[in-house]
């Protein structure tokens, strides 16, 4: 039997729940008998049944459990958090066989829910790339393999190079990219749990920060201040209460006390404040910033068809792995 069309269900079932499942992983898992799926399920959220829970509950005839396959994007756990371990659910309901995505590197699991299941005399098999598996999850294996969040660069540029012409603070901030853009971006915005922009962009350009031109919920603003604290006034048109990073002894609130710009010191932390996946906005030195500290796992760029001529410059980064065109913009993902 082909396994390949089934694992694929299991991916397609947990993109459903893509922004919502943090700090756990996105899962899905399907059970299969005589090459028929008879149950389903996914992960929906952070403390609700995993997805080899929610796939056993939908079988209407149990009894077909003993001589069916389970399929799932991710290894299942073997430790007991809000909800009991998924192995031993598998192993209970005498399920034979099971195949897997990939591996879960977590600590807590890590080869320990294949182990459990072997001892039971359960036949247990792996995808043999799992690749697309480990990619659904970069988030959730950034965070317990590096002990940081997931870092995302975005940002808007002229055809020769410019985030945004040289102007006052009292001048209007350059509109560079089109509709689709501005689309596009609030859906990054909706799939991350913080955006993070320096307290001059703050008070220059006064953003709200939200997903209003897409359904989502609205990420907290992460505000870095080196040398120009945040306006009141800006502050009041943030939807959501920020977190400050860099030199806020004196401001109230949510903050991390540091030198704004050694990032590796302080990223880690935003995990305590349950930021898993950061969006990186601005302005130009913040940006480059995170590319001069090498810690940059994914980037999108948007490239209009004006130029400028000078303003501050965009990051300098590598060839793009995906291009194509959004509107009258170039978007380009790496």
């Amino acid at each position: 039997m082909s396994h390949a069309k089934f694992l694929t269900r299991c991916l397609q079932l947990a993109n459903y729940a893509k922004g919502r499942t943090a700090p756990n992983p996105m899962v899905g898992a399907v059970i299969v008998h005589n090459g028929e799926i008879i149950g389903e399920g996914y992960h929906h959220k952070a403390g609700e049944p995993h997805a080899e829970v929610m796939a056993i509950k939908s079988v209407k005839d149990l009894s077909l459990l003993a001589s069916s396959t389970l399929y799932c994007s991710l290894e299942p756990c073997a430790h007991y958090g809000k909800t009991p371990p998924c192995s031993l659910l598998i192993t209970n309901s005498r399920i034979p066989k099971v195949v897997i995505g990939c591996s879960d590197t977590n600590v807590l699991v890590n080869g320990k829910g294949v182990k459990h299941l072997q001892s039971h005399g359960v036949e247990v098999l792996f995808s043999a790339d799992p690749t697309t598996f480990r990619q659904l999850n970069q988030v959730f294996f950034c965070n317990k393999e590096n002990n940081r969040p997931f870092v995302t660069l975005k940002w808007a540029q002229t055809l020769d190079g410019y985030l945004d012409s040289k102007r006052t603070i009292n001048e209007e901030a350059s509109l560079i990219s089109g509709p689709l853009a501005a689309v596009k971006s609030h859906q990054l915005r909706s799939e991350v749990d913080g955006i993070l922009i320096s307290a001059k962009t703050l008070n220059w350009d006064r953003p709200s920060l939200t997903t209003r031109n897409y359904h989502g919920t609205n990420p907290r603003p992460i505000i870095l201040v080196n040398n120009t604290l945040p306006n009141s006034s800006a502050l009041e048109n943030l939807a959501v209460a920020p977190l400050f990073i860099g030199k806020v002894s004196e401001l109230e609130g949510d903050k991390i006390i540091c030198d704004p710009y050694e990032i590796v010191q302080w990223l880690p932390e935003l995990l305590n404040y349950g930021i898993h996946h950061v969006l990186v906005e601005g302005g130009g030195r913040v940006l480059q910033s995170f590319v001069d500290s090498g810690i940059v796992d994914q980037w999108h760029r948007f490239t209009s068809n004006a130029s400028i001529n000078e303003g501050i410059t965009a990051p300098n980064l590598l060839v793009p792995q995906t291009t194509y065109k959004l509107g009258t913009d170039r978007y380009e993902r790496g």
